[in-house]
Protein backbone atom coordinates (compact mmCIF):
# COMPACT_ATOMS: atom_id res chain seq x y z
CA UNK A 1 0.00 0.00 0.00
CA UNK A 2 1.29 3.46 -0.87
CA UNK A 3 0.59 6.84 0.60
CA UNK A 4 0.29 10.13 -1.26
CA UNK A 5 1.07 12.99 1.08
CA UNK A 6 0.86 16.26 -0.79
CA UNK A 7 0.20 19.61 0.80
CA UNK A 8 -3.16 20.77 -0.46
CA UNK A 9 -3.59 24.24 -1.86
CA UNK A 10 -7.06 25.73 -1.63
CA UNK A 11 -9.24 27.67 -4.01
CA UNK A 12 -11.96 29.99 -2.69
CA UNK A 13 -14.95 30.09 -5.02
CA UNK A 14 -17.57 32.82 -4.64
CA UNK A 15 -20.24 34.28 -6.89
CA UNK A 16 -17.79 36.49 -8.76
CA UNK A 17 -15.44 33.63 -9.57
CA UNK A 18 -12.25 31.94 -8.48
CA UNK A 19 -9.76 33.97 -6.45
CA UNK A 20 -6.83 31.59 -6.35
CA UNK A 21 -5.14 28.62 -7.98
CA UNK A 22 -4.26 25.13 -6.83
CA UNK A 23 -0.66 24.01 -7.45
CA UNK A 24 -0.03 20.75 -9.21
CA UNK A 25 2.81 18.90 -7.57
CA UNK A 26 4.81 17.03 -10.19
CA UNK A 27 6.68 13.84 -9.43
CA UNK A 28 5.12 13.39 -5.99
CA UNK A 29 6.06 10.04 -4.51
CA UNK A 30 3.95 7.97 -2.12
CA UNK A 31 5.49 7.26 1.26
CA UNK A 32 5.21 4.30 3.53
CA UNK A 33 1.97 4.52 5.43
CA UNK A 34 1.97 5.02 9.19
CA UNK A 35 -1.42 4.95 10.87
CA UNK A 36 -2.24 8.40 12.34
CA UNK A 37 -4.30 9.17 15.40
CA UNK A 38 -7.66 9.84 13.84
CA UNK A 39 -11.26 10.39 14.71
CA UNK A 40 -14.25 9.67 12.50
CA UNK A 41 -16.81 11.41 14.70
CA UNK A 42 -18.60 14.66 13.89
CA UNK A 43 -17.78 16.59 17.04
CA UNK A 44 -16.93 20.27 17.09
CA UNK A 45 -13.26 19.29 16.99
CA UNK A 46 -13.55 17.95 13.45
CA UNK A 47 -15.68 18.88 10.44
CA UNK A 48 -17.91 16.09 9.08
CA UNK A 49 -16.38 14.64 5.91
CA UNK A 50 -18.40 12.77 3.29
CA UNK A 51 -17.77 11.12 -0.09
CA UNK A 52 -19.56 12.17 -3.24
CA UNK A 53 -21.36 9.40 -5.10
CA UNK A 54 -19.82 9.20 -8.57
CA UNK A 55 -21.21 6.78 -11.11
CA UNK A 56 -18.58 5.27 -13.38
CA UNK A 57 -15.56 6.44 -11.41
CA UNK A 58 -12.57 4.10 -11.79
CA UNK A 59 -11.46 5.07 -8.28
CA UNK A 60 -13.32 4.51 -5.03
CA UNK A 61 -12.72 6.67 -1.96
CA UNK A 62 -13.21 4.96 1.40
CA UNK A 63 -12.05 4.83 5.02
CA UNK A 64 -12.27 8.60 5.46
CA UNK A 65 -10.98 9.87 8.80
CA UNK A 66 -10.03 13.21 10.32
CA UNK A 67 -6.88 13.48 12.39
CA UNK A 68 -7.03 15.06 15.82
CA UNK A 69 -4.96 18.22 15.48
CA UNK A 70 -4.23 21.19 17.71
CA UNK A 71 -5.86 23.66 15.34
CA UNK A 72 -9.44 22.57 14.48
CA UNK A 73 -9.50 25.12 11.65
CA UNK A 74 -6.64 23.29 9.94
CA UNK A 75 -7.76 19.64 9.92
CA UNK A 76 -5.86 16.78 8.31
CA UNK A 77 -8.06 14.40 6.35
CA UNK A 78 -7.04 10.84 5.56
CA UNK A 79 -8.69 8.52 3.06
CA UNK A 80 -7.94 5.57 0.84
CA UNK A 81 -8.43 5.35 -2.90
CA UNK A 82 -8.79 2.03 -4.70
CA UNK A 83 -8.44 1.39 -8.41
CA UNK A 84 -11.59 -0.58 -9.20
CA UNK A 85 -10.84 -0.76 -12.90
CA UNK A 86 -8.71 -3.28 -14.75
CA UNK A 87 -6.56 -0.48 -16.21
CA UNK A 88 -3.45 1.16 -14.80
CA UNK A 89 -3.88 4.74 -13.63
CA UNK A 90 -1.01 7.15 -14.13
CA UNK A 91 -2.47 10.29 -12.51
CA UNK A 92 -5.39 10.94 -10.22
CA UNK A 93 -6.71 13.90 -8.25
CA UNK A 94 -8.88 13.83 -5.13
CA UNK A 95 -10.88 17.02 -4.65
CA UNK A 96 -11.97 18.40 -1.28
CA UNK A 97 -14.68 21.03 -1.02
CA UNK A 98 -15.72 22.72 2.20
CA UNK A 99 -18.97 24.62 2.79
CA UNK A 100 -19.76 26.95 5.68
CA UNK A 101 -22.82 28.02 7.61
CA UNK A 102 -21.79 31.60 8.29
CA UNK A 103 -20.62 32.73 4.87
CA UNK A 104 -21.38 31.97 1.20
CA UNK A 105 -19.12 30.17 -1.20
CA UNK A 106 -16.85 27.17 -0.81
CA UNK A 107 -13.18 26.43 -0.30
CA UNK A 108 -11.89 23.87 -2.79
CA UNK A 109 -8.61 22.20 -3.59
CA UNK A 110 -7.20 18.89 -4.68
CA UNK A 111 -4.40 16.46 -3.99
CA UNK A 112 -2.84 15.21 -7.22
CA UNK A 113 -0.64 12.15 -7.54
CA UNK A 114 1.54 12.47 -10.63
CA UNK A 115 4.47 10.04 -10.78
CA UNK A 116 7.51 10.88 -12.84
CA UNK A 117 7.63 7.43 -14.43
CA UNK A 118 5.42 4.58 -15.57
CA UNK A 119 6.66 2.19 -12.88
CA UNK A 120 4.67 4.04 -10.22
CA UNK A 121 1.34 3.81 -12.05
CA UNK A 122 -1.57 2.54 -9.94
CA UNK A 123 -2.53 -0.98 -10.95
CA UNK A 124 -6.00 -2.50 -10.92
CA UNK A 125 -7.11 -3.40 -7.40
CA UNK A 126 -4.32 -1.37 -5.81
CA UNK A 127 -5.11 0.81 -2.81
CA UNK A 128 -3.27 3.94 -1.75
CA UNK A 129 -3.45 6.31 1.16
CA UNK A 130 -4.13 10.00 0.58
CA UNK A 131 -3.59 12.77 3.11
CA UNK A 132 -5.06 16.25 2.70
CA UNK A 133 -3.50 18.90 4.90
CA UNK A 134 -2.32 22.50 4.94
CA UNK A 135 -5.71 24.19 4.44
CA UNK A 136 -6.39 26.95 6.97
CA UNK A 137 -10.11 27.70 7.20
CA UNK A 138 -11.41 30.99 8.56
CA UNK A 139 -14.13 29.11 10.43
CA UNK A 140 -15.11 25.52 11.08
CA UNK A 141 -16.56 24.06 7.87
CA UNK A 142 -20.13 22.88 8.04
CA UNK A 143 -19.01 19.91 5.95
CA UNK A 144 -16.23 18.73 3.63
CA UNK A 145 -16.94 16.57 0.59
CA UNK A 146 -14.36 14.39 -1.14
CA UNK A 147 -14.58 13.33 -4.77
CA UNK A 148 -12.46 11.95 -7.59
CA UNK A 149 -11.93 14.94 -9.87
CA UNK A 150 -9.54 13.61 -12.49
CA UNK A 151 -8.03 10.34 -13.68
CA UNK A 152 -5.56 9.69 -16.48
CA UNK A 153 -4.87 6.12 -17.54
CA UNK A 154 -1.50 4.99 -18.86
CA UNK A 155 -2.88 4.89 -22.42
CA UNK A 156 -3.64 8.62 -22.22
CA UNK A 157 -7.43 8.41 -21.90
CA UNK A 158 -9.00 10.45 -19.13
CA UNK A 159 -12.01 10.41 -16.83
CA UNK A 160 -13.59 12.89 -14.45
CA UNK A 161 -15.34 16.24 -14.18
CA UNK A 162 -11.92 17.94 -13.90
CA UNK A 163 -13.37 20.94 -12.09
CA UNK A 164 -9.87 21.88 -10.89
CA UNK A 165 -8.58 21.80 -14.50
CA UNK A 166 -5.86 19.31 -13.66
CA UNK A 167 -5.66 18.24 -17.30
CA UNK A 168 -4.65 21.76 -18.32
CA UNK A 169 -1.87 21.83 -15.75
CA UNK A 170 -0.61 18.39 -16.73
CA UNK A 171 -0.53 19.26 -20.43
CA UNK A 172 1.29 22.50 -19.66
CA UNK A 173 3.75 20.74 -17.37
CA UNK A 174 4.65 18.21 -20.04
CA UNK A 175 5.04 20.91 -22.68
CA UNK A 176 7.30 22.97 -20.40
CA UNK A 177 9.42 19.96 -19.51
CA UNK A 178 9.88 19.04 -23.18
CA UNK A 179 10.76 22.62 -24.12
CA UNK A 180 13.39 22.83 -21.39
CA UNK A 181 14.84 19.44 -22.29
CA UNK A 182 15.14 20.44 -25.96
CA UNK A 183 16.85 23.73 -25.09
CA UNK A 184 19.32 22.11 -22.70
CA UNK A 185 20.09 19.26 -25.06
CA UNK A 186 21.19 21.74 -27.74
CA UNK A 187 23.53 23.35 -25.22
CA UNK A 188 24.88 19.98 -24.12
CA UNK A 189 25.73 19.01 -27.68
CA UNK A 190 27.60 22.25 -28.38
CA UNK A 191 29.02 23.39 -25.05
CA UNK A 192 29.00 20.27 -22.94
CA UNK A 193 28.12 19.86 -19.27
CA UNK A 194 29.77 23.12 -18.31
CA UNK A 195 27.56 25.02 -20.71
CA UNK A 196 24.43 23.31 -19.43
CA UNK A 197 25.18 24.20 -15.82
CA UNK A 198 26.19 27.76 -16.75
CA UNK A 199 23.04 28.43 -18.75
CA UNK A 200 20.65 26.30 -16.70
CA UNK A 201 18.76 29.23 -15.16
CA UNK A 202 19.13 31.68 -18.03
CA UNK A 203 17.41 29.67 -20.76
CA UNK A 204 13.78 30.75 -20.88
CA UNK A 205 11.69 28.59 -23.24
CA UNK A 206 8.38 30.28 -23.99
CA UNK A 207 5.10 28.70 -25.05
CA UNK A 208 3.35 29.75 -28.22
CA UNK A 209 1.08 32.51 -26.93
CA UNK A 210 -0.86 32.50 -30.19
CA UNK A 211 -2.55 29.27 -29.09
CA UNK A 212 -4.45 31.04 -26.33
CA UNK A 213 -3.34 28.87 -23.44
CA UNK A 214 -5.23 28.94 -20.15
CA UNK A 215 -3.74 30.25 -16.90
CA UNK A 216 -3.60 26.68 -15.60
CA UNK A 217 -1.71 25.49 -18.67
CA UNK A 218 0.79 28.34 -18.45
CA UNK A 219 1.31 27.71 -14.74
CA UNK A 220 1.96 24.06 -15.54
CA UNK A 221 4.41 25.04 -18.29
CA UNK A 222 6.49 27.08 -15.85
CA UNK A 223 6.38 24.22 -13.38
CA UNK A 224 7.60 21.78 -16.04
CA UNK A 225 10.55 24.02 -16.87
CA UNK A 226 11.47 24.27 -13.19
CA UNK A 227 11.09 20.54 -12.67
CA UNK A 228 13.63 19.70 -15.39
CA UNK A 229 16.05 22.31 -14.07
CA UNK A 230 15.99 20.79 -10.62
CA UNK A 231 16.50 17.27 -11.95
CA UNK A 232 19.46 18.38 -14.07
CA UNK A 233 20.92 20.40 -11.21
CA UNK A 234 20.83 17.27 -9.09
CA UNK A 235 23.13 15.54 -11.58
CA UNK A 236 25.84 18.16 -10.94
CA UNK A 237 28.81 17.78 -13.28
CA UNK A 238 28.19 14.21 -14.45
CA UNK A 239 27.76 14.55 -18.22
CA UNK A 240 26.53 11.02 -18.78
CA UNK A 241 23.85 11.40 -16.10
CA UNK A 242 22.79 14.81 -17.40
CA UNK A 243 22.50 13.50 -20.96
CA UNK A 244 20.56 10.49 -19.71
CA UNK A 245 18.18 12.78 -17.87
CA UNK A 246 17.65 15.00 -20.91
CA UNK A 247 16.95 11.99 -23.13
CA UNK A 248 14.52 10.55 -20.62
CA UNK A 249 10.93 10.77 -21.83
CA UNK A 250 8.65 13.30 -20.15
CA UNK A 251 5.60 11.10 -20.68
CA UNK A 252 5.89 7.37 -20.12
CA UNK A 253 3.59 6.73 -23.10
CA UNK A 254 6.28 8.18 -25.37
CA UNK A 255 8.49 5.20 -24.56
CA UNK A 256 6.05 2.93 -26.35
CA UNK A 257 6.22 4.84 -29.64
Amino acid sequence: MRKSRVRSHSIITIAIGILGLMILVVGARPREYQAPKVSDDTSLDNPPVSKMKQRGSPLTIDQVTVENVEDPLMPTIHCRVRNDSDRQILIYAVKHEAVFSQRPGTVSGSVTFHPADFEHAMRGGETREVEIYGVKYGEMPQSVTLSVDFVEFVDGTRWGPDTMRISERIDGTRAGARAEKDALMKVLMTEGTEGVMRLLDSLQPEPDQALGRSAEWLDGFRGGVGWIRERVRGKAQNRSEIEKELRRQVDSREEKR
